[in-house]
């Protein structure tokens, strides 16, 4: 009861402070003081009540994705799908959600949030959902999945960007084919193998020198002394080595597909582009 009376004498709950809050938050945000904006569209949201709510957790939402705080971008985004008087506005959050889900590494949420929409949209909001879809099923490598779902995106009479789309895909389907656990046994038989089949030369040439080096120096150390001694002064270092090549061969390769996906998708996205 004593916050309330204080909020009230305070002056937060009149109208004209909370104008004025909110006139403080729109020229911090259109100045930049990204911080600053988000305190105080806070404060709106929280004093004010639906009074100016759409506004204030569009902005907050905004706000948080500008941060790279994508998590709390999608809670906001998710308040305006709940409250929104259209369908229009509950589409555009929705869309605005997923993308926060996606940038959070969450693609299969974001699958979640776009099969939960009706299955027939009126455009431009069933382009833009085949779109999603697409990029969240060849997220997670269900690339016929998103064959099916971005095909439609092209015209009878784009021959020509349809060829360089199935090429594309077909270029994915080869670069996600290799396999982390070949890589890591082609190292175990031959250390550098696994970095040449992840397409990573120098690492490879690293591993197989390295290793080489290792293995002479134990045999020296056991010709020249005693194989007991290259066991215990060599053989740490070797497996040390040994070991970390194996591990190293399988994460270089998913970084390599990483990387490689995802330039091949912003080419497909290229293709689509160019279509429209």
């Amino acid at each position: 009861m004593f916050f309330l009376c204080w909020i009230s004498a305070s002056g937060w709950l009149g109208g004209q402070n909370l104008e004025q809050t909110l006139a403080f938050a729109r020229a911090q945000y259109e100045a930049g003081n990204t911080l600053t904006a988000l305190k105080t569209y806070q404060r709106v949201l929280f004093f004010g009540g639906n009074v100016h709510r759409d506004e204030s957790q569009s902005q907050l939402a905004t706000l948080h994705a500008s941060l790279g705080e994508f998590d709390r971008a999608a809670f906001y985004y998710d308040l305006i799908y709940q409250s929104a008087g259209t369908d229009s506005l509950r589409y555009e959050a929705l869309f605005h959600k997923t993308a926060s889900l996606m940038l959070q590494q969450q693609p299969k949420k974001a699958l979640l949030e776009l099969l939960a929409l009706p299955k027939n949209l009126p455009e431009p909001w069933q382009s833009r959902k085949r779109l999603y879809l697409g990029a969240a099923h060849f997220s997670i490598r269900e690339f016929e999945l998103a064959r099916q779902d971005l095909l439609p995106l092209f015209g009878a009479e784009d021959s020509a960007q349809k060829a360089e789309f199935e090429k594309l895909f077909r270029h994915a389907e080869r670069v996600a084919r290799k396999s982390p656990k070949t890589a890591r046994l082609l190292s175990m038989f031959f250390p550098g193998a696994g970095q040449f089949y992840a397409g990573d030369v120098k690492n490879g040439l690293n591993s197989l020198l390295l290793n080489g080096l290792l293995g002479y120096w134990f045999v020296a150390t056991g010709i020249n002394y005693s194989f007991i001694d290259a066991g215990a002064t060599v053989t740490p270092w070797l497996f040390r080595y040994y070991g970390g090549g194996i591990r190293k061969a399988g994460e270089i390769l998913e970084a390599k597909q990483e990387e490689r996906l995802k330039k091949t998708f912003q080419k497909v996205l290229q293709t689509i582009e160019v279509e429209r």
